[in-house]
């Protein structure tokens, strides 16, 4: 690896920076089109809409996913926030959480339409390389923070007697 993005890698404050970039990509990303139905741009909470009046998902699994869709930014803005308040293991575990819905919705929306003449918008596929990108940036930070930690620990014990 070149020494300039190695160092990039060890450098804790990138990471942070580059993890709240990505959430707020996730984030943005449901916000962007989804879907195009003639003239008309959908984002991914009107389809939520859609799918009611259309009776798409009355029960089941995909119902709840479904309703509980717009939790998909407040879980991302949770991840980011405890990352800021430097708790790195909560952070990546709830990051998981919204990477696992937001980009498997996003992924399976964009594999499933392929092919299928349905006019998919820049929405989930942004989403999905978005989320990947949060999980990536979301266990470089717990990985670089935790060798900080390491590292300060085996330098915090007495100095060696020099006589």
């Amino acid at each position: 690896m070149c020494p300039m993005l190695s160092r990039l890698a060890r450098h804790r404050p990138s990471s942070l920076v580059a993890y709240t970039v990505a959430g707020a990509a996730v984030v943005l990303a449901t916000f962007l089109p989804w879907l195009h139905s003639g003239s008309t741009s959908r984002t991914s909470y009107d389809l939520l809409g859609v799918l009611a009046r259309l009776d798409i998902a009355p029960h089941g699994i995909v119902s709840r996913l479904v309703t509980w869709w717009p939790v998909v930014p407040l879980l991302v803005t949770l991840a980011v926030v405890m990352a800021w308040w430097r708790w790195w293991v909560p952070s990546m575990l709830t990051a998981v959480v919204a990477v696992v819905y937001a980009g498997g919705v996003g992924t399976t929306l964009v594999v499933a339409t392929r092919g299928t003449g349905i006019g998919v918008g820049i929405g989930p596929l942004l989403c999905a390389v978005a989320s990947g990108v949060f999980l990536v940036t979301s266990i470089w930070m717990v990985f670089t923070h935790a060798s900080e930690r390491a590292a300060r620990a085996r330098t915090a014990g007495p100095p060696d007697d020099p006589s």
